[in-house]
């Protein structure tokens, strides 16, 4: 029965609140569910495609180039490798080594055989492996290149096993590096070279080379010029680069570069001929027109040389072995069928002459084309 002072039933316990529910708030709680799902399905998500790159290995087969080479302060130099095509594999003018194309079947992740396949032909990726003198002697060696590209550290770092390759084998010839005290050095022989006089300083240097070689050492060791003032009237110094290279085989020498004194060589002079006048014809024309001289002593030319006296001499025994005499004749040469064309005489050296000139005014000759008579 319900109290007469409290007719509405009995009151609440002291203390006790009333709970009040704020509009929407059940819809905001949702949303934040919702959110938290999302952003862990995405994370989930984003795992499970990771592990589906890594889970799953592929073999890819990617072609590629790499340069074999010993280490740069080793006892040991690399003559020479074979891969089994019966061409001449190429030297890295960088390393002083080989380099070496190949097919090679990768294990890896798909990830990562995309990068690495992006890497080699972009160039990013250089790959070079180095012969341990720990490993081999002089002498001829047979390479898995499985191996040897499975102990590169870049493609180890990637995690990346080559399953194959092709060639399979190669075949390298070492060889030991010995000290030669002393080697000539001497200028490469060019037509610009010829100009001058050389002075190289110094005129010797040490050389390590390799021991094959020792026995059978050429004298001379070359040197390049470098770029050579057009015009040189007194001493001129300019550097010249010493050959890597001696008797077709890889050296060290002991400086890269060296000083080169030119001083230009004493002009002689000299006069040549008579000498046969040929005329050039277009191939259509051969054996269809005839060359008319006005006067017959055109027929031959006398004509005056400059030159260092050493090249002079090259053109006197007999000089129309080494120097020819030629005109050029066309077609504009057979119209004034009475009259003479006036022709400029061109010479040419042969190859193996340097340095010489003609002097003087050009020489020209009268001359005509005409057309021979047709058979009957």
């Amino acid at each position: 029965m319900a109290s007469a002072s409290n007719p509405s039933g009995p009151e609440p316990p002291k203390g006790a609140g009333i709970a009040v529910r704020a509009p929407g708030g059940g819809k905001a709680k949702k949303l934040l569910s919702m959110g938290g799902t999302f952003l862990t399905v995405a994370v989930l998500t984003g795992l499970l495609w990771v592990w589906a790159d890594q889970s799953q290995l592929l073999i890819q087969e990617i072609s590629l180039s790499f340069v074999l080479a010993t280490e740069a302060d080793s006892s040991l130099v690399l003559l020479s490798v074979d891969d089994g095509s019966g061409e001449a594999v190429p030297d890295d003018t960088a390393t002083g080594g080989k380099r070496i194309t190949a097919k090679v079947s990768f294990g890896g992740t798909r990830s990562r055989l995309t990068e690495l396949q992006a890497d080699l032909q972009s160039g990013q990726l250089k790959l070079l492996s180095y012969l341990s003198e720990v490993t081999y002697l002089a002498g001829k060696h047979s390479i898995s290149v499985v191996d040897l590209l499975n102990a590169n550290d870049e493609l180890r770092d990637r995690g990346l096993t080559v399953m194959e390759a092709e060639p399979v084998y190669i075949t390298i010839e070492l060889d030991e590096w010995v000290l030669i005290d002393k080697i000539k050095l001497a200028l490469r022989d060019t037509p610009k070279s010829q100009r001058f006089q050389p002075r190289i300083d110094p005129p010797e240097i040490a050389v390590q080379v390799p021991s094959s070689l020792e026995d059978n050492l050429p004298e001379e060791l070359l040197v390049e010029l470098g770029e050579i003032p057009e015009k040189i009237t007194s001493e001129e110094t300019v550097s010249g680069t010493v050959s890597t290279e001696l008797g077709g085989l890889p050296v060290r020498p002991a400086l890269s570069t060296v000083t080169v004194i030119l001083q230009p060589r004493k002009q002689s002079d000299a006069e040549l001929g008579p000498l046969p006048l040929y005329a050039v014809l277009p191939v259509d024309m051969i054996g269809k027109y005839e060359v008319k001289f006005e006067k017959e002593a055109d027929k031959k030319v006398d004509v005056k040389v400059v030159g260092p006296a050493g090249e002079l001499a090259k053109l006197q025994m007999p000089p129309q072995e080494k120097v020819r005499a030629y005109i050029r004749l066309g077609t504009k040469h057979t119209i004034l069928m009475a009259g003479y064309y006036t022709v400029t005489v061109e010479f040419e050296f042969d190859d193996d002459v340097h340095g010489v000139k003609i002097s003087g005014p050009p020489k020209r000759v009268k001359v005509r084309l005409e057309k021979k008579p047709t058979a009957p």
